[in-house]
């Protein structure tokens, strides 16, 4: 069977890993296509997984951001995801509303303003009318040579929901060839912090009850469409093993491994853009707690790989007594070395801490108590983000919560006292969310089983394209070159209107070069007629003059000659 796995960049791997590797092992041929590069080690990703399957292939799909369709069918489509937040759903969620308004163009914004247009009735007319136009959008010509050329048997994607994502023209490309197409859910938060999903695929495969109510309420995605399977991007931690014992990790990132451990865990820069600050306030708070032993316990301080750079500059271990921030630079631990060591961090602490992180749940499965701190600086990307709310309610929910840094480290020192109930509390989170097949079943080959079958089947009959659709698109065709012209970067656009507008500049060249010879030829006329005439008044006239003038003049030597008496000369 052929897999075409569509992702927007090689770093989205780090989450299917699993499931491409034992796709390849089952004799699957995997052609993976990224829609462009990434900076979170994406590439390093590909070239392990190269490594160790020599048959699969590796592309990145080279978009053109100044084709025809592109800018018209990027705004259609953050329009629509701009108008989801307007939801009142969503009012308690100002920074995701405020990124999707930063994403969507000028026009859908002033839309949303209009008395009639922004009530809810109006906004889903809009969302009516805007997705039967980007869905009448021809599918990028690179996409549909990629799907002729690997004639795959099954379509697999994610995360196809980011903002100015191309991916929903990979569906629909795949439907007009008969190609199914499976919906892999990459992360916990993508149905609730990213866009829409404008072309539902086949198949959706989502983690849990919950992620399928979100796909269904939140996307429209049919029921019968959606399978629960678990979430395969975490079962490696259900088997691995620490690389170090304590003693050996805490000598590894200089902690004294008599202390017990606390492990704060850095989130994104979306969640927290500025978060040594707070770090600090914690790290005082329990250096100032009444209770001894939480005084004196090791903080170790984890900076996000994507949001190390506010951490340069920092040094923990100055500022506090037995602390230590490590790996400074950030590390994203998408296997070997980087994966133990993060991997260790979680096992040998005793309590895990943070904002908003993944790194949480991971912890979790380490069967870990986890805290976070109810804050107004991230109140809005805490309480304000739906999947924030997996974190506190699902099964009794995997966090222990604090509305102050005091309260934060009242938990604390309960848990150094005795912390069996919180040690025991997560289980039902991490089977509820991350396993809800049971913990002893792995996500990962549900999923492939879930791909297999589905794909096991004769193909779709190929979708034609609708006569209405090419009909809009002769009508869209000028708001696309003006929606191409208006996105376009001042050099480039220069670029190209040089390299357009070439023939018809050689052609107006060439006329006026023509003119400028024709003018000089016209005022050169009377020059030229005068000499004509010159010449003509020359021959004809004067000419004959002079040549009857000489002959007259023979005439009348020889007369004279004669007349002397020279008979040899008559006249």
């Amino acid at each position: 069977m052929k897999i075409l796995f569509s992702a927007t960049h090689f770093g989205f791997l780090r989450n299917f890993q699993s499931t491409i590797r034992v796709l390849a092992e089952h004799g699957h041929e995997l052609h993976v296509l990224a829609e462009r590069s990434d900076a979170i080690d994406g590439q390093k990703m590909a070239d392990i997984l190269s490594a160790e399957h020599p048959s699969m292939t590796f592309e990145r799909l080279p978009t053109s951001r100044h084709r025809l369709w592109y800018a018209l069918g990027n705004a259609l489509r953050a329009s629509m995801d701009y108008w989801r937040y307007l939801d009142p759903k969503w009012d308690h969620s100002a920074k995701l509303r405020r990124r999707a308004a930063d994403q969507a163009p000028p026009l859908a914004r002033t839309l949303a303003r209009l008395p009639l247009l922004g009530t809810r009735s109006g906004l889903a007319l809009l969302h009516t009318c805007f997705h039967t136009l980007e869905r009448a959008l021809p599918p990028p010509p690179e996409v549909t040579e990629v799907f002729r050329r690997v004639n795959p048997d099954v379509l697999l994607l994610t995360p196809l929901l980011y903002f100015g994502s191309q991916q929903a023209a990979h569906v629909r490309c795949a439907r007009r060839l008969g190609i199914k197409s499976v919906l892999g859910v990459g992360s916990w938060d993508h149905l609730t912090t990213k866009g829409l999903i404008h072309e539902i695929p086949d198949r959706v495969l989502v983690w849990n009850e919950a992620q399928k109510r979100e796909a269904i309420a939140l996307h429209g995605v049919p029921a019968d469409r959606v399978v629960v399977t678990g979430s395969q991007a975490y079962d490696h931690w259900f088997s691995t093993k620490p690389a170090l014992d304590r003693a050996g990790f805490c000598r590894k990132v200089g902690l004294d491994p008599e202390r017990p451990m606390v492990l704060y865990l850095c989130s994104s820069p979306f969640i927290a853009p500025h978060e040594v600050g707070f770090v600090r306030s914690w790290m005082t708070a329990i250096r100032r707690s009444s209770d001894e032993r939480l005084r004196g316990v090791s903080l170790l301080v984890r900076p996000h790989p994507q949001n190390a750079a506010q951490w340069e500059n920092v040094d923990l271990a100055a500022e506090f007594e037995h602390a230590a921030l490590w790996p400074k630079t950030g590390v994203n631990p998408i296997g070997g070395v980087a994966r133990s060591d993060y991997f260790d961090s979680m096992y040998h602490a005793e309590a895990v801490v943070g904002v908003n992180t993944s790194g949480m749940i991971e912890s979790g499965i380490l069967g870990k108590p986890v805290y976070s701190v109810l804050t107004e600086e991230f109140a809005s990307t805490q309480e304000g983000t739906l999947h924030f709310q997996h974190l506190k309610n699902v099964e009794g929910g995997l966090l222990y919560l604090a509305g102050s840094l005091e309260e934060h480290a009242s938990q604390l020192s309960r848990l150094l006292a005795d912390g069996r109930s919180e040690r025991q509390g997560t289980r039902q989170f991490i089977q509820a969310f991350i396993r809800p097949n049971g913990l002893d079943q792995a996500a990962t080959p549900l999923v492939v089983e879930a791909v297999e079958h589905f794909a096991e089947g004769p193909r779709l009959e190929v979708e034609p394209t609708p006569v209405g659709a090419s009909v809009l698109r002769v009508v869209l065709a000028p708001v696309a070159v003006v929606a191409t012209i208006a996105t376009m970067e001042r050099a480039k656009l220069q670029a190209i209107v040089v390299r357009w507008t070439r023939p018809a500049r050689l052609i107006v060249r060439a006329i006026v070069r023509r003119s400028i010879y024709a003018a000089r030829f016209v005022l050169r006329l009377p020059r030229r007629f005068l000499r004509l005439v010159g010449m003509a008044f020359r021959r004809l006239l004067m000419a004959p003059a002079r040549w009857m003038l000489h002959q007259g003049k023979l005439r009348v030597h020889a007369f004279l000659v004669w007349r002397k008496g020279e008979p040899d000369q008559a006249p």
